[in-house]
């Protein structure tokens, strides 16, 4: 696979039209970090218009609600290598006892981005028009507690024909260890390697997209995998935790469904079960028939998820909506 990435993918990866006015359109800028020591893919970040206004817009009954909005709202860029295996001895902490395992793993390494910079020469009218006092929505939101936390997740989705569930990444400080000396022992003295414990942290200032050194913030880590069925052939990455940005639509009665934003990565191995060799791991650009997406899906994109989640909010779906201080005012723009 090429490190280059073609006008075509670049443009699929980043938001083409941001609407700020009824009359004026703007194309996104593509905002990512160099692709170097081995690191293939790169997420860029995409956030709409319309999810950076979140809960200061009116929505309708019919309408999701999107949140939190600026500016609240938070997005990092991901880079990942393709994804690699590697035999060795793990102990196992309850009997003691060490075996030889196959491990899956995925290095990778998070950078901190300002969606508003994604406008490029807009940015200042897009910035005005988030700060817009006439936006204060109706409903009083409580000030943040604590500053939001970056918390990266990796889920597993097996995609083989009657295959079923997801695998979270965990946590093996020997694994970790050794893909430590395996990936980075050249620049041991000023790198750390985190697991998902690890990587948990406060969402830091955000690296613009001028800066000099935009790896010089970068978090890196490794999702690990254990026990992978040798006959998969095809799965998928769900990375979570990148961003803050949800979205909650009506369900069945009066559940709601909540929605995080994640990155979606799919890779093929076409090997066997009998002699695995990580370079069978191959980084899926496109497909064109995907079940749940729709066709010429490119690779990596950013998605809505339902996940598992109790809102604590009273009246979430009227407090939430919005309606406007003066009502006067157009609800929708």
């Amino acid at each position: 696979m090429t490190q280059s990435l073609s006008v075509k993918r670049l443009a699929a990866i980043a938001v083409t039209v941001w609407s700020l006015a009824s009359s004026a359109t703007l194309t996104a800028q593509l905002i990512k970090a160099p692709l170097t020591d081995g690191f293939a893919r790169t997420s860029s970040i995409e956030m709409s218009v319309d999810e950076m206004l979140g809960t200061s817009k009116f929505r309708e009954a019919d309408q999701p609600i999107l949140g939190p909005g600026f500016p609240a709202l938070w997005i990092a860029e991901i880079q990942y290598k393709p994804m690699r295996l590697v035999r060795m001895p793990v102990t196992d902490p309850k009997t003691g006892k060490t075996s030889q395992e196959l491990i899956w793993y995925l290095v990778y390494r998070i950078i901190p981005r300002d969606y508003t910079e994604l406008a490029g020469d807009g940015r200042e009218a897009l910035v005005k028009k988030l700060k817009d006092p006439d936006r204060d929505p109706a409903n009083e939101i409580d000030p943040l507690r604590a500053t939001p936390l970056q918390m990266p997740r990796f889920a597993l989705r097996l995609e083989d024909e009657g295959a079923e569930g997801e695998l979270m990444d965990e946590v093996n400080l020997q694994v970790q260890n050794a893909v430590f000396q395996r990936e980075m022992g050249r620049r041991a003295p000023d790198l750390k390697l985190h697991n998902s414990i690890q990587a948990i942290g406060e969402v830091s200032e955000p690296v613009s997209i001028s800066d000099p050194n935009p790896l010089s913030k970068a978090t890196y880590g490794v999702a690990i995998w254990r026990n992978i069925d040798p006959k998969t052939d095809y799965f998928s990455i769900y990375i979570s935790g990148l961003t803050n940005a949800y979205k909650i639509s009506a369900g069945t009665g009066t559940e709601q469904v909540v929605e995080e934003k994640v990155v979606v990565q799919k890779f093929a191995r076409p090997g066997d079960e009998f002699l695995q060799e990580e370079s069978e791991f191959r980084l899926i650009d496109s497909s064109d028939t995907d079940n749940d997406q729709k066709p010429d899906q490119t690779y990596p994109f950013w998605t809505y998820r339902p996940r598992k989640a109790v809102i604590e909010v009273p009246e979430v779906d009227s407090v939430l909506r919005n309606a406007r201080k003066d009502s006067n005012k157009p609800k929708n723009e």
